[in-house]
């Protein structure tokens, strides 16, 4: 079978946890820079919208003030010298006027603002012109680079009409382009960024990152994004356009102007425009690497102190096994965790132990030094007995009468051992009956005066006291408590046995004036094999007053004990209730 250390299993275990929130944490990393570079698009895109207005707001005046003339000049002698002078004069005025001129339904001029060459060609092929003929209606003209002015040039063209709503000729407005294009140049763009703009036929009208004197035609509908913005008529954002002139990889955000059709487009270098979101990206994933080796470190150190500290729990606890006490020393951190908690209860448990085995180790030395010392003048009794030439009758009937005592002395050691048994394997019962509480009481001191004759023993109480209980194990804790009373006091002392009663209770007071106990040993002095530790001296296996709490508790009584210190005597309060629970008897 794979064995998975737990090491193992609680590294993987935080790693289970911890990976798909550091997998989360690239995700947002990546949605974050592509937020960014779509915000850079976006700014890009409002440039390019703001400077397309700016070119709608251009052309559609050139278109408006080719209307008015046109209705200005409706009904007026077209080839009059007045007329004529006030176009030059209107073109004089305006810088942005390249030439206003007039033209017949044939195309040819009937009179401009500047000087018409009498050998110039008329204007019918253009498309703009076409346009006022067929709809009789103002448009407006892609570049044009002027036949006679050679300079790039957009017309707004206008139908004049008399009263019939005849189309009797057109008016064109040439509008400098290099006017407008200056007003594209106070456009604020971040550095690095072009701006450029084409016509509606893709053809380009201004390029603000290359400037030249003579006007290059260039035709840049080829161009795929182009293509794309003119064709659809909306915007497009893009991270893969190529430059223009260069064929550099740039971003570019393409924007139709709303009215005329024209395009305006903001190009970046791609690794100037994504070089400040590179950084911030490289930071955020250095970011994310050192957390994730932060994370993976913690998370082993974490299982490695945890195991580690499992590890010295199942070394202690073999060692226990095997009867070694050592202590497992406490964590260096201190934290007081749930693991250092079960540190201090396995010390405690094996202290406990350890308290446990030396208890019975002394028990078994009493135990094995009790039946030595009655055993052996059995044996010299034997003996003796049987060499009857050797000894008088009255010593014969005295050694008879030693006999006796160790026989009974190994009885007793005989009963309290068997009680114990019973006592663990719950075998332990009880015989209620009505009994005389104080006739138990005065027979055990009479009996115990017998063996003491040192001692004083005191009866106080009741000449008679009726109480369901059983006599022989009532007697058998009177008896263990006086006998400790006349065992730890010294000779002469007085050991007192008080009786009393409630309504409900039989209690018993058994004072003595022995050696006393201290406080921590009040409670200990009814564990099995517990003694006071100046009480080791003398004989005796520990166990009378845990039988005697065993008894008493069975008879739904209490007993405690009380001492104000060593030297000064110990107090045994018995309380049992007069009549079982219930009423019946156990």
């Amino acid at each position: 079978m794979l064995r998975i250390r737990l090491r193992a299993k609680l590294t993987l275990g935080v790693c289970l946890v911890l990976v798909p929130l550091l997998g989360l944490l690239l995700l947002g990393i990546e949605e974050g820079y592509e937020m960014r570079r779509a915000s850079l698009l976006n700014s890009m895109g409002q440039t390019a919208t703001m400077a397309g207005l700016l070119i709608d707001a251009s052309l559609g005046d050139a278109m408006r003030l080719a209307e008015t003339l046109a209705v200005g000049a409706a009904g007026q002698d077209l080839r009059a010298g007045e007329f004529r002078r006030s176009l030059a004069d209107l073109v004089r005025l305006r810088e942005d006027l390249l030439n206003v001129a007039v033209f017949d339904v044939s195309g040819q001029p009937i009179t401009s603002a500047m000087p018409w060459p009498e050998t110039a060609e008329g204007i019918l092929d253009r498309p703009y012109f076409q346009h006022v003929l067929q709809t009789k209606e103002a448009g407006v003209s892609p570049l044009i680079v002027g036949r006679r002015t050679k300079q790039p040039t957009v017309i707004a063209a206008a139908p004049i009409l008399d009263a019939t709503r005849k189309l009797v000729g057109v008016v064109t407005v040439s509008l400098r382009l290099d006017r407008v294009s200056q007003r594209m140049l106070d456009i604020e763009l971040r550095p690095g960024q072009a701006l450029f703009v084409t016509d509606s036929l893709g053809r380009l009208v201004l390029h603000t990152g290359r400037l030249e004197s003579s006007w290059p035609e260039r035709d840049l509908s080829g161009m795929p994004r182009i293509q794309e913005a003119l064709s659809a008529g909306t915007p497009v954002l893009t991270t893969d356009f190529q430059g223009i002139f260069l064929k550099d990889s740039r971003i570019a955000a393409l924007v139709p102007t709303p009215r005329q059709g024209w395009l305006v487009g903001v190009t970046w270098g791609t690794q100037e425009a994504f070089e400040e979101l590179a950084g911030v990206r490289r930071l955020q994933l250095a970011a994310f690497t050192a957390i994730s080796l932060l994370v993976l470190a913690g998370a082993y150190t974490l299982a490695a102190y945890l195991s580690g500290r499992a590890s010295r729990l199942v070394e202690h606890a073999r060692a226990l096994g095997r009867g070694e006490w050592t202590p497992i020393p406490p964590s260096r951190l201190g934290t007081g965790d749930e693991l250092d908690e079960l540190t201090h209860a396995f010390n405690h448990m094996a202290a406990e132990l350890k308290s446990e085995r030396e208890r019975r180790e002394r028990f078994i030395s009493a135990v094995a030094h009790d039946l030595k010392n009655l055993i052996t003048p059995l044996t010299l009794a034997t003996q003796l007995l049987g060499s009857p030439s050797r000894q008088t009758p009255e010593a014969r009937e005295r050694m008879l009468a030693r006999l006796g005592r160790q026989t009974a002395g190994i009885e007793r050691l005989v009963s309290d051992l068997l009680d114990v048994s019973r006592l663990q394997t719950g075998h332990f019962t009880l015989f209620r009956q009505p009994s005389d509480v104080a006739k138990v009481v005065r027979d055990v001191l009479e009996e115990q005066q017998e063996g003491a004759a040192g001692h004083v023993l005191v009866y106080e109480g009741p000449e008679h006291l009726g109480a369901e209980i059983d006599p022989d194990r009532v007697g058998q804790v009177l008896t263990n408590l006086v006998g400790n009373g006349i065992k730890y006091s010294p000779e002469g002392g007085t050991v007192t046995v008080a009786l009393s009663q409630t309504a409900d209770t039989v209690d018993l007071r058994v004072v003595d004036q022995g050696i006393g106990l201290q406080p921590q040993e009040l409670q200990e002095v009814f564990a099995p094999y517990s003694r006071a530790v100046e009480a080791r001296s003398i004989r005796g296996l520990g166990l009378g007053l845990y039988i005697c709490r065993a008894i008493v508790e069975a008879h739904g009584g209490t007993i405690e004990a009380r001492s104000e210190g060593r030297g000064r005597g110990t107090t045994f309060l018995v309380s049992l209730p007069r009549h079982p629970p219930g009423g019946a008897a156990t």
